[in-house]
């Protein structure tokens, strides 16, 4: 069989991924580029939409250009992006909006009102509460509504602009409804009763379609951008978290995940679709293949490491650089000295309010601290949040979901480099981590998503079955879970008490 090709584009948050991959799943070339966010005013967060189909066309470039390869040898390309906002077109497929992003809090009033009225509805039907709905529902009051014909989703934008869809061709596919708020997941449908109910104009929102649906071939003004053949067929594609659990090989009931980027999310695929209407804290996610979901929790932690390094440990990173040393690693060394609970420090990691159960008004919080704390106490405490919010994750799906057998939790993202994070988790959690040898998992998975729906081959476990490759694994140190029992439950305690000072602090 001679040699063909497969390509995956990830438009995450902050970083567009591009990668070409060969009939092996090995990377033949790839390349990536930072996504710009701007911070107009505290709490304002935008993107320009243009962007993810310029930038997706600079990558492929450089990708093909790189790699030599010969691009009638192309079988498929698929796209996957960010989830937890949304953009609009016009008829012309021109965008009319930013991108909207989840960092957003403008549409708070909006998420407010809907979630007062409808959140029994609204989680019932879509498996989450609204993180995009309540934006189109800001858009409506807007100048702009007049202008919107459809709103999208930045893949779907790029894939139609790719394969020259109107704006009556624009689609959505399935793995993105749970955050809409307007949705009937267990159907793959647009819920009527909802969008009645909230004033949404149903002919406003896109066509549902599979993640393995062919929607289009590459348009010869696409070709030009790209530098790719005319004709290659384009999937619908996904969310980048859709995207990464299938490169992960994630794709079986009883599999758990844990993804520590911007996003930091724990989920558990399982059978059929599951709502947490008791803690609103878990939402539903419908798998890219099959007939799977994903329960899920979703922190913005990785975006509060990042920051707290860059704030608070600027220059230790500047002079560990220039000796070559990694700071991420460093810190971890040093905090590894402290004991389980960093002596009694506490921390909170939702800097720019909480998407579930939806708090707009949460901000960071360090708590338990005394003049015997040094600065690595509070990089450790933060390390120990995230654990903790996973904990109470893991809680709920057992209480939802007793019967399910979870034997390994399969660690990717930047911050699955960190055994010593890892192994955090590991004891407080009290199940085996592992972490692969590859990073490329949302461009990975979106790849073969593509190849399936192509055709490229027919048994997409098995592939996964095959080339997905372990790296490192830590087991949990019996007992070590109770040295942190008292923590977590403080944890979990903070957040209600202390909701009246959050809105007046945000307010």
């Amino acid at each position: 069989m001679p040699e063909s090709y497969l390509i995956g584009v990830d438009l995450g948050t902050t970083l567009a991924k591009c990668a070409i991959y060969n009939n092996d799943c090995r990377v033949i070339s790839e390349a990536q580029k930072e996504m710009e966010v701007g911070y107009p005013k505290p709490g304002w967060a935008e993107q320009d939409a243009s962007d993810f189909y310029t930038i997706t066309c600079e990558l492929i470039r450089e990708c093909v250009s790189k790699s030599g390869i010969d691009t009638k040898r192309v079988a498929a390309l698929g796209i996957d992006s960010q989830m937890g906002g949304i953009m609009s077109i016009d008829k012309n497929f021109n965008p009319v909006t930013y991108y909207d992003t989840p960092l957003d809090s403008r549409s708070a009033g909006e998420n407010r009102d809907m979630h007062e009225r409808l959140g029994e509805l609204i989680l019932d039907k879509n498996g989450s509460i609204s993180t995009y709905g309540n934006k189109i529902l800001y858009w409506k009051k807007r100048r702009e509504w007049r202008d919107i014909y459809k709103f999208v989703q930045p893949s779907a934008f790029v894939a139609g602009k790719l394969s020259g869809l109107t704006g009556d061709e624009v689609f959505i596919d399935e793995s993105f409804l749970c955050f809409s708020g307007l949705s009937d997941l267990s159907r793959g449908e647009w819920s009527e009763e909802l969008c009645i109910k909230l004033g949404v104009d149903m002919e406003k929102l896109p066509r549902i379609v599979k993640s393995t649906e062919i929607i289009g071939e590459l348009t010869r003004k696409a070709s030009e951008d790209t530098g790719l053949t005319p004709g290659i067929p384009i999937c619908a594609g996904c969310g980048d978290q859709a995207a990464g659990f299938v490169g992960a090989g994630v794709v079986r009931a009883g599999q758990m995940a844990d993804v520590s980027g911007t996003a930091c999310i724990l989920a558990a695929c399982i059978n059929s679709f599951t709502c947490d209407m008791k803690y609103k804290t878990l939402s539903c996610m419908k798998s890219a293949i099959g007939d799977k979901y994903y329960l899920m929790s979703v922190v913005l932690g990785g975006r509060t490491h990042r920051w707290f390094i860059d704030e608070f440990f600027s220059e230790e990173k500047a002079r560990l650089e220039q000796n070559g040393v990694d700071v991420y690693s460093w810190l971890d060394d040093q905090a590894s000295k402290l004991p389980p609970g960093s002596d009694g420090l506490i921390a909170i990691d939702y800097l720019q309010g909480r998407f579930f159960p939806p708090d707009p008004y949460i901000r960071g919080l360090f708590i338990g601290h005394t003049w015997a704390h040094k600065k690595i106490h509070f990089y450790r405490a933060i390390l120990e949040s995230i654990a903790y919010d996973h904990c109470l994750t893991l809680r709920i799906i057992k209480e939802l979901l007793p019967d399910l057998d979870v034997k390994m939790v399969t660690a990717f993202g930047s911050g699955s480099k960190s055994r010593f994070w890892m192994q955090i988790k590991s004891d407080i959690l009290q199940i085996p981590y592992q972490n692969l040898h590859r990073s490329d998992l949302a461009t990975l998975g979106v790849a073969l998503i593509a190849g399936y729906a192509a055709g490229v081959f027919r048994d997409i476990y098995k592939i996964l079955d095959d080339f997905v490759d372990r790296k490192v694994r830590v087991d949990p140190a019996p007992g070590e879970n109770r040295k942190y029992e008292k923590y977590i439950g403080v944890y979990g305690e903070l957040f209600e008490a202390l909701k009246g000072i959050y809105k007046r602090i945000s307010s």
